[in-house]
Order: C-alpha cells, then sequence, then structure tokens
C-alpha cells in the first residue's frame, strides 16, 4: 500500500501478484477449450439418439457463457474405443454440428457426429469402410442413403433415426 492510499484511508487494491500468484502462474486454458478471450465452457444439454425409443448413443453438449460458442462430444452406447479427438474439439465459425445418418450401417455405426458447412462437403465413412463425399446444402446432408440434422435444433430432445 503506498503512502497516499494510507493517508487517504482508502482500502489496499490486491492482486495477484501480491496475493503470491502471478499472471504467468495462472492455469491456461488449453487451446482445444478455446473459443474467445474469456472462454466461461459449461454443460448445456443432451441429444440422445434413438432406434424404436430406444437409446444408442448420444451428444454432450457444451457451450461458451460467453461467446455462445457449442462445443459436442460423441457417445455411443456399446463402443468402447476411445475417440480420436480427446476433450471438446474446436469447429470453425461457419460450421455447425451435425448428427449423419447412414441408413446402410448396423444400428451402433448408424450415425456420427460431424461438422457441416452451409453448402460444402463432409467425408463419410461408410459400408466395408468405404469413404464417400457427401455434400451439404443449408447445413444438411440429403441424398438416397444418407441424411443429417442440426444439434442446435434438438438439444434436450431425443432424436428417432
Amino acid at each position: 500500500m503506498s503512502d497516499s492510499d494510507a493517508a487517504s484511508g482508502k482500502p489496499q487494491s490486491y492482486t495477484r501478484k501480491t496475493l503470491g500468484k502471478s499472471n504467468e502462474d495462472k492455469p491456461k486454458t488449453p487451446e482445444v477449450y478455446k473459443c474467445c478471450g474469456n472462454p466461461q465452457i459449461t454443460y448445456f444439454g443432451v441429444v440422445n439418439i434413438n432406434i424404436d425409443e430406444k437409446t444408442i448413443g448420444s451428444v454432450d453438449v457444451w457451450r461458451c457463457g460467453s461467446c455462445k460458442k457449442q462445443f459436442c462430444e460423441e457417445k455411443t452406447l456399446g463402443i468402447d474405443s476411445i475417440s480420436d479427438i480427446v476433450g471438446m474439439p474446436r469447429i470453425d465459425d461457419d460450421e455447425k454440428w451435425a448428427v449423419v445418418i447412414c441408413k446402410l450401417q448396423k444400428i451402433q455405426y448408424r450415425w456420427k457426429l460431424a461438422k457441416v458447412k452451409v453448402n460444402g462437403s463432409i467425408q463419410h465413412e461408410c459400408l466395408e469402410e468405404k469413404v464417400v463425399l457427401l455434400k451439404t446444402e443449408n447445413f444438411k446432408v440429403e441424398d438416397e442413403q444418407h441424411w443429417s440434422f442440426l444439434i442446435e435444433d434438438n438439444v434436450n430432445k431425443a432424436v428417432e433415426i
């Protein structure tokens, strides 16, 4: 506290440094979670994926309280393998989270979480591990063997596939 603060009767202001922690000692937010200058990511909800009213998987949805950007994590029941992306993957500003459904696949492999653009394409692993290119229009995939729905339109709902 400076002499001028003591003389004026103002309370002493504390900084992180005076409390024993400098800004350099403060834990840094990992890049995978960075969405804005002040990330405040909290659990937002879930989308259950059902077949004949039986849940076969879900998508956990997290959202930043500051910038409202969403993060998603896929959970497939009966699949014990770890996702290739740990944590909450980043998404570009021109993309949205969607679930892509393949009408050709077996039940547990029938759906996949994907990042879709308003008009673009995504790669999808189809039967016999064949990768196909699916076109997106207005953030949706639609062809004879595939369709999709947006996560943001279905938070805290169950979707029958």
